[in-house]
């Protein structure tokens, strides 16, 4: 079962109708929104939009979700680099230690494969989201995912060092860039 804002105790028709109106103003506004920010984008079979983007030393993935469920903007960041799988556990923890120091959204270990993710959501129950909010947010995404990319890559590092049996000296993982 999900919660979400869009419950319809006692409220009729009307507010299924309203949702698809609004879902399609933001819809428009979150194109807007890119085009205006002069960022390139592709819509997804799905719906959603994918941007592709440089940070300052790694490329970031971000996917745009419209939620009519839950009226929300979901957002979220791929990075681009691979999580060996026993070190998921280890790893966790020091994400939620990074979570601690952002305002905006958080990062999270997804499974199978493993990668580590950034997610910001927004609601839009009162209404949609302006092209300067969306703007705002697609923004704090990439700015948060920066700074902290960096961070995240050398804590996989620290918790990828194997012993080579062979030689008896430790080997990092190495940086696999994954995703499309």
């Amino acid at each position: 079962m999900r919660a979400c804002a869009n419950d319809k105790k006692g409220a009729g028709n009307r507010p299924s109708m309203l949702v698809g109106t609004k879902s399609e103003a933001v819809r428009r506004n979150v194109e807007k929104a890119l085009i205006a920010s002069d960022l390139a984008y592709s819509v997804l079979e799905d719906g959603a939009f994918q941007i592709k983007a440089m940070g300052d030393d790694l490329p970031i993935n971000m996917v745009i979700l419209l939620d009519q469920g839950c009226l929300t903007v979901n957002i979220y960041c791929y990075l681009m680099f691979e999580v060996p799988e026993d070190s998921v556990g280890k790893l966790a923890v020091d994400i939620n230690g990074v979570n601690n120091t952002i305002n905006n959204g958080n990062f999270f270990m997804a499974l199978g494969p493993p990668r580590i993710c950034f997610k910001m959501i927004q609601s839009y129950y009162d209404g949609p989201p302006s092209i300067r909010m969306i703007q705002h947010l697609v923004g704090i995404a990439f700015a948060t995912v920066d700074v902290n990319d960096g961070k995240l890559r050398e804590l996989v590092q620290k918790y990828s060092l194997r012993r080579d049996v062979m030689y008896g000296r430790a080997r990092g993982y190495g940086y696999i860039f994954c995703g499309p």
